[in-house]
């Protein structure tokens, strides 16, 4: 279609209509995809927003990474407009965000392949303050920017006494970004509020997917705060994310299969579909990845009106290596989900449906809290903690190591049941013949919530798994457990699983390397603390 700005222009007649150049080209979109209303002008209301606004009016060297907030007399109410960001220099529009349910595109600029994902919003309110979520990866460095709202975005709100309806250029929320760090920066520390070189963690994580090379070790540094974002990882080894304090460092966001069906991908740029998954955290084609004194969460909550499986993060390489130690680990459906081979040291694992799973090929829980936790939709269901898809029967699978299996409060409140029919299951089967049943309690220690049986074999409506008889190397085994206090557990109650005898276990789990020595084609990996 031809463009014919002058039409668009000539809706204005009255001086107090100003029309955007950004907005003569929403405006011949919109008539192009046949829309019959124009976007609204920006209004030219003047704030004293000394205060207000961070960042302030102004200011200068802001990450790119940044949240937008503006603090109004009294509770703003979410209206229908969009509040748009904008290029000072030639009012060129950067971003355009909605109220309500909106799309991202996880990665920097340039990057081969993205993590495209539902959001339930980049707008919201907290008491007085209204908080704006850019679109990920959108502003520059070294660029200043100013901040429009349009009239009905914000109702019911003033702005140090003034009435709010709307800002645009004239209301100077404008701010400059700062320089790009050095390429070749291999360690960068994120700080949501202090000095830092990134605000978020994906921003860090963009800068050395982006500038390190593939192989060379990176080392992001987070200090305190509660982290609020969606992570992506993809072609990049040995990095770690090291947080200042174990439960001060929490990064966690709501993200669920009703919101973001299935485990997820990257998709190429470009795609208009969100195929990103439900983990907080996706990590893909990356090896030696350590995730090292923190605290990772789905606020997911589990329910029986939309797909609540929720993962806190998804390792996807079969041949790479992960390694969480000293962290927590929190949702309730499908909490850890790993491929590969992944060791799990001093941290905590907590959900109450199989809340560790995957088609991996070595997990070690070593010294490890593996927490079963209430459900929220059934206060008197015991849960299961592990549903293997190991790859091959030669393979591991998942092994607890000198763990304690423990249970606590859901996020609801409840606790799950102790010693009942409705106790927690060590492991149930997928029922695939195609997968291995693979999964190893060592010499671990036990609360009450345990169901004397163990195992969910041919039970409970669940199938039996493979293989059906399990063999010193393949299947549902355990071996020395105890309870808490440290008495020995009679496990002659156990069905479906094999107990084994210490000369089994001397053969092949008596040792971190000898757990893992079947990594790279019989190289072997002793990862250590």
């Amino acid at each position: 279609m031809k463009r014919l700005p002058w039409l668009i222009l000539s809706v204005c007649v009255p001086a107090s209509c100003t029309v955007e150049p950004d907005e003569v080209v929403e405006a011949t979109e919109a008539v192009e995809a046949g829309a019959t209303a124009l976007p609204p002008a920006l209004p030219t209301t003047v704030y004293n927003l000394t205060g207000r606004t961070a960042p302030a009016p102004g200011a200068t060297a802001i990450h790119i990474d940044t949240r937008l907030t503006m603090t109004f007399d009294g509770p703003p109410v979410l209206g229908t407009a969009t509040v748009r960001i904008f290029r000072q220099s030639d009012d060129a529009l950067v971003d355009t965000i909605k109220i309500g349910a909106e799309a991202d595109a996880i990665g920097f600029p340039g990057e081969d392949r993205l993590r495209r994902v539902n959001v339930e919003r980049l707008l919201s309110v907290s008491g007085n303050t209204l908080r704006i979520v850019p679109h990920h990866a959108k502003l520059a460095y070294a660029t200043t920017y100013y901040v429009g709202i349009e009239t009905g975005a914000i109702t019911g709100a003033a702005l140090n006494g003034k009435a709010f309806n709307g800002i645009g250029k004239a209301g100077a929320w404008a701010f400059t970004t700062k320089a790009a760090p050095a390429a070749s920066m291999t360690t960068v520390t994120v700080n949501d509020d202090g000095t830092a070189d990134f605000r978020t963690v994906q921003g860090a994580l963009d800068h050395v997917m982006k500038n390190v090379a593939r192989d060379t070790a990176a080392t992001i540094n987070v200090r305190n705060g509660t982290y609020e974002e969606l992570l992506f990882l993809r072609g990049k080894n040995n990095v770690r994310i090291a947080g200042e304090s174990r439960t001060g460092v929490v990064i966690q966001y709501r993200n669920f299969d009703g919101l973001n069906p299935g485990t997820g991908g990257s998709q190429a740029p470009g795609s208009t579909t969100s195929t990103g998954g439900r983990s907080v955290f996706l990590i893909e084609t990356s090896d030696l990845v350590t995730l090292d004194t923190l605290t990772l969460r789905n606020t997911m909550r589990r329910s029986r009106t939309v797909g609540s499986q929720a993962e806190t993060f998804y390792f996807n390489n079969d041949g790479g290596r992960l390694i969480a130690k000293n962290a927590n680990f929190f949702s309730e459906q499908d909490t850890v989900l790993v491929k590969g081979y992944t060791w799990f040291f001093n941290s905590l694992i907590a959900g109450n449906v199989d809340f560790i799973w995957g088609g991996n090929r070595v997990a070690l829980f070593e010294n490890s809290e593996i927490r079963s936790v209430g459900d929220t939709t059934n206060a008197g269901s015991g849960g299961f903690i592990v549903q293997a898809r190991t790859v091959s029967a030669t393979d591991k699978g998942f092994v607890f190591l000198n763990s304690k299996l423990t249970h606590g409060p859901g996020p609801a409140g409840g606790d799950v049941p102790a010693g009942s029919a409705a106790a927690t299951y060590l492991a149930r089967s997928p029922g695939t013949s195609t997968t291995n049943d693979n999964v190893a309690y060592i010499n671990c220690q036990v609360d009450t919530h345990i169901i004397p049986k163990g195992w969910a074999y041919n039970t409970a409506g669940q199938p039996i798994p493979n293989p059906a008889a399990a063999t010193a190397t393949t299947g549902w085994r355990e071996f020395g457990t105890r309870t808490l206090s440290g008495a020995t557990v009679n496990l002659s109650t156990r069905i479906g699983g094999r107990l084994l005898t210490a000369g089994e276990v001397a053969a092949g789990f008596s040792s971190r390397a000898q757990i893992f020595a079947a990594f790279g084609g019989g190289a072997g990996w002793n990862p250590q603390p």
